[in-house]
């Protein structure tokens, strides 16, 4: 079903057409009383939306989203509030939290990188998406060939790797989970080790978040790194996931 916009309210929201100009620089403006910060992201809307010409419920209704579309946040004000565009036109504000923040994890190209000792390199290929139930988003399913060697002796080995393209347990913040596998080292399928790391999209950083065999980590959690966009995520989760494994996964590997 098409987006429905009036003449009115597509008139009304000519003064948000000019403070944030589609595709132009972010900055804070006034908009009629209303202090706009500067705010960029892609949004999922949940649930039938009305767009207001301001941040209140009572505001006049400029347009309308429709669950499942996507719409670009262009600026926040205070309290939960997003100004949003959609078809390359600034459409108006709308209650935050019927918007989920979503990612794109499809990689061009493949990122090629090394490990902080200097003992690995890897190869990180992008494979697909998935989807999961009960969840309104994406999985992107990634994979990582690793050349390493220890001690003098080579390792050759793959860890599938997936994103998950909606924040981490629901929240309504950019926070996205990034899990980082490695296969048949404890029993089969059912028994994987997995590292997760948390990427908060805000705060342009990679944490360690968990793990699946605790004897496979050390015990002391790194530093969370800087981690501006995507590919600086996905190459900090296997660095950090190289830091955290102890010798007890090289042994399980060298045996496999």
């Amino acid at each position: 079903m098409p987006r429905v916009y009036s003449v009115l309210g597509l008139a009304a929201l000519a003064f948000s057409l000019t403070a944030f100009p589609a595709g132009g620089p972010l900055r804070a403006q006034d908009i009629e009383g209303v202090k706009v910060e500067p705010h960029s992201g892609t949004y999922l809307v949940l649930k039938d939306a009305n767009v207001r010409a301001k941040p209140e419920t009572r505001s006049k209704k400029v347009g309308r989203l429709e669950a499942g579309e996507r719409v670009e946040a262009r600026g926040r004000v205070k309290g939960p509030w997003l100004l949003v565009e959609a078809d390359a036109k600034t459409l108006g504000f709308v209650y935050g939290p019927i918007l989920m923040p979503v990612i794109d994890g499809t990689l061009a190209d493949p990122l090629k990188g090394a490990t902080a000792d200097g003992q690995c390199n890897y190869v990180l290929e992008f494979l697909g998406k998935t989807g999961a139930d009960h969840q309104r988003f994406e999985f992107a399913d990634y994979t990582a060939e690793w050349r390493c060697e220890r001690d003098g002796a080579p390792f050759r080995f793959h860890t599938p790797m997936f994103l998950t393209e909606g924040p981490h347990q629901g929240t309504e913040n950019p926070v996205h989970q990034i899990t980082v596998d490695l296969l048949d080292l404890v029993g089969g399928l059912e028994e994987v080790f997995s590292v997760h790391f948390l990427w908060d999209r805000d705060k342009k950083s990679l944490r360690y978040d968990s793990t699946t065999v605790k004897k496979f980590v050390h015990a002391a959690a790194p530093e969370p790194v800087p981690a501006d966009d995507l590919s600086a995520a996905l190459t900090a989760a296997l660095r950090l996931a190289a830091d955290v494994w102890t010798p007890a996964v090289w042994t399980a590997l060298a045996k496999r």
